[in-house]
């Protein structure tokens, strides 16, 4: 037990030596704060003393005007009572010859003296107003009590994990085996963002699958923290396989404000020349077997590759394996849970669970990944009900965007309402029937709005950007879009139904190329194989393998 007791007085040493170290550095701030405001402090006191002086010399400027101004008037009250008084003695002299003469001599002396006091313009005005005011500059007002709140802050160099935040590019793609970027902001206690660093070995991060959270193992991952000095730390690592993860950031073993937070990382695939699509070179349909198509209206693919086919007309969803062979169905007409009338399009979440657009029951049904019912939501036609969707997608955080006849409708991954969009018309903003809608890496909503022939495009919050198409059979214009596609490079694919081809824009809606495809409904692309899989009504499911360059 020695040793362990001279390790807990050693730790008290350190302490002692902490304390004494807070306290000379708490006596050398306070000085450093004395000598800051009495620098302000003189400044002020100058500024002040100077607008005393001008006030001094405006009020002795306008006062001096004023007792000149009196001075003068003065001097025309005493000319006239003068004059006049002079006059009226002339006047009231004894009538003689003498005095006759005198006052005939002084007649034009006094003319002349009226004719002047009675024509000459005193300035009877005060020469100055009475107004002497300080003019405060408000912006400079208010900037200086801005800077004076601003100007310094005590720190401790200890880091709130609760105020401290995540700063990255949410619209990032991420690549297995390639350099992924981001910072930490640290803040106070107080909430002040901090300014120094210091703190770099503080911080600890781990990284887990996201599907596999129990045998999750971050030792064969890559990363590093570096301290800018500035209070922040970028953070750089590499991931080796493609997949979802969560990421956790930890200071002294609490996780900070915005940990975890989920990542997709990518396989990044050779460029494709969508030049060269040609004829499908394989079909999901077979005549014969059990899993004709009767009328396909949507398609997803799957984590693992599995693909996923809305059969419209039979009521149900068929699955098959990334080699295309058929595993499974599951659904029938109804309308009970896990039953269908006109199911036309998929939508698959980041738990692998199946979200169906049941139309003819107007409603989301919600299914796991081997087709076990879990929930459902809709039906109406009221915010937050359905009158036959038609399109769904879902983003990054597994809310759900559902066409629904002139509006759009977005729900949490649960199904409750966030906000709708959108109204019947032909206006920007406004939908007449939209059937496909999907969502690029900056977040923008892109709709087919089949009765009007056109895409909207909308912010993530749901207002109109710009448009594109219109009414024609040119490249670039549409007869009846239907479903949507994004690719991983923001590419838009779009199925135009009635003219039996499928067009491909860039990601501002120009016009790229097209290919040929019976009535298309819907498209997608197997992100590992990129492999385009296409359904329309000709009752097939079509394959493309890309020409790489």
């Amino acid at each position: 037990m020695k040793p362990r007791e001279k390790e807990l007085k050693e730790g008290i040493n350190k302490c002692e030596d902490i304390i004494q170290q807070i306290e000379i550095n708490s006596m050398a701030t306070q000085t450093q704060i004395n000598e800051l405001f009495n620098k302000i402090r003189t400044k002020l006191d100058e500024k002040e003393q100077e607008l005393l002086n001008k006030l001094d010399e405006v009020e002795k400027y306008k006062k001096k005007g004023l007792e000149l101004q009196i001075e003068e008037l003065n001097f025309g009250i005493e000319s006239i009572i003068g004059s006049c008084q002079m006059i009226e003695h002339s006047i009231s002299l004894p009538k003689n010859d003498k005095n006759d003469i005198q006052l005939t001599s002084m007649k034009k002396l006094y003319e002349s003296r009226l004719n002047y006091l009675s024509t000459n313009i005193w300035r009877i005005e005060p020469c100055h107003n009475p107004f002497i005011d300080l003019l405060v500059f408000r912006n400079e007002e208010e900037s200086i009590y801005s800077s004076i709140s601003n100007i310094g802050m005590i720190d401790s160099n200890e880091i709130s994990v609760d105020k401290s935040l995540i700063l990255r590019n949410e619209a990032q793609r991420v690549f297995k085996n390639e350099e992924f970027k981001f910072e930490i902001i640290s803040y106070s206690k107080d909430g002040n963002e901090m300014r120094n660093g210091g703190n770099g070995e503080k911080f600890g991060i781990k990284i887990k699958k996201e599907l596999k959270l129990k045998d999750g193992n971050d030792e064969k991952y890559e990363w590093k923290i570096i301290d800018l000095n500035n209070g922040r730390y970028e953070v750089k690592m590499k991931l080796k396989d493609e997949g979802k993860y969560l990421i956790f950031i930890e200071y002294h073993g609490i996780g900070i404000n915005s940990s975890p937070f989920k990542i997709q990382v990518l396989s990044k695939l050779k460029p494709i020349n969508y030049h060269e699509i040609n004829n499908p070179t394989s079909s999901l349909q077979s005549e014969g077997n059990t899993y004709e198509f009767n009328r396909p209206r949507g398609i997803c693919v799957g984590s693992n590759g599995n693909i996923f086919v809305a059969d419209s007309l039979s009521h149900r969803i068929q699955i098959f394996d990334p080699e295309e062979n058929f595993i499974s169905s599951f659904g029938s007409n109804g309308n009970k849970n896990g039953e269908f009338d006109f199911p036309c399009s998929l939508a698959i979440n980041s738990k692998g669970n199946i979200l169906v657009c049941d139309s003819g029951n107007d409603r989301i049904q919600i299914f796991d990944s081997e087709g076990k019912f879990i929930s459902t939501f809709g039906s109406g036609g009221d915010d937050g009900q359905f009158y036959y969707p038609r399109g769904i997608c879902v983003d990054k955080n597994d809310n759900i965007y559902v066409c629904d006849y002139c509006r759009i409708q977005v729900f949490d991954s649960e199904g409750k309402l966030i906000s709708t969009f959108g109204s019947e018309g032909d206006e920007d903003g406004q939908f007449n029937d939209p059937r496909g809608i999907a969502i690029n890496s900056k977040g923008n909503i892109f709709v087919s709005d089949y009765e009007n022939n056109k895409i909207q495009i909308f912010s993530s919050e749901g207002e109109f950007i710009s448009t594109f198409g219109s009414k024609g059979d040119d490249d670039g214009q549409f007869e009846k879009p239907y479903g949507l596609f994004i690719d991983s490079n923001d590419h838009i694919f779009v199925c135009d139904y009635t003219l039996d081809r499928i067009q491909i824009f860039d990601s501002e809606g120009k016009y790229i190329t097209k290919f040929d495809l019976l009535n298309p409904t819907q498209i997608t692309i197997d992100s590992k194989t990129q492999k385009i899989i296409a359904c329309g009504d000709n009752n097939e499911v079509s394959i493309f393998y890309q020409k790489e360059k």
